[in-house]
């Protein structure tokens, strides 16, 4: 079947395929957990690579198509491998860190924002070198009376975004 198509065809069509499948694993990709041993996101690029030097080496330098193809395949193997060093490794770990470093949030002081009632939710806003982050808070343990805005809290714990607030009471040692 394959045979009654021209080879620069049949890299166009693959380059088209690879196309469509990017843009439906841009859209829904984050719906699936790829974790096996092969990733859609290394699978699609090498195709679309291949087929492009393919497409492009059939174009100028027709009749070697056995060696076309092994040579499109090199390059596209050194190009995911590439991609897949500086791009998506990288954005990998920095997704990962996103929720390591709300967990730094424990056991430093915030400023109360909206005031947070004895049973319900408030928000703080924390402030550091890099700039300032709103956060929803709560009391960690019940108190006799709300927290009012402009208050200090020490945050005790940090779940599902949400801060687990104390009064802060700074203490002075008198001498």
């Amino acid at each position: 079947m394959l045979h009654t198509y021209a080879p620069e065809q049949i890299y166009l069509y693959v380059l088209i395929g690879c196309a469509i499948l990017a843009f439906l694993l841009l859209l829904f990709g984050d719906i699936f957990d790829f974790d096996g041993p092969v990733d859609p996101m290394l699978i699609i690029p090498w195709f679309a690579f291949t087929s492009l030097f393919g497409y492009l080496g059939e174009t100028f330098l027709s009749g070697y198509s056995l060696l076309l193809f092994v040579i499109s395949g090199c390059l596209a193997t050194g190009l995911v491998f590439l991609l897949n060093f500086y791009v998506l490794i990288p954005m990998r770990n920095a997704e990962a860190t996103l929720s390591s470093s709300e967990k730094d949030f424990e056991g430093r002081i915030a400023t109360v924002l909206t005031p947070i009632p004895c049973e319900g939710m408030g928000e703080i806003q924390l402030t550091s070198v890099t700039g300032s982050s709103n956060r929803p808070a709560t009391a960690f343990q019940p108190i006799d009376e709300p927290l009012a805005a402009g208050s200090k809290v020490l945050i005790i714990e940090v779940k599902e975004r949400v801060c687990y607030v104390v009064p802060y009471k700074k203490k002075f040692l008198d001498n």
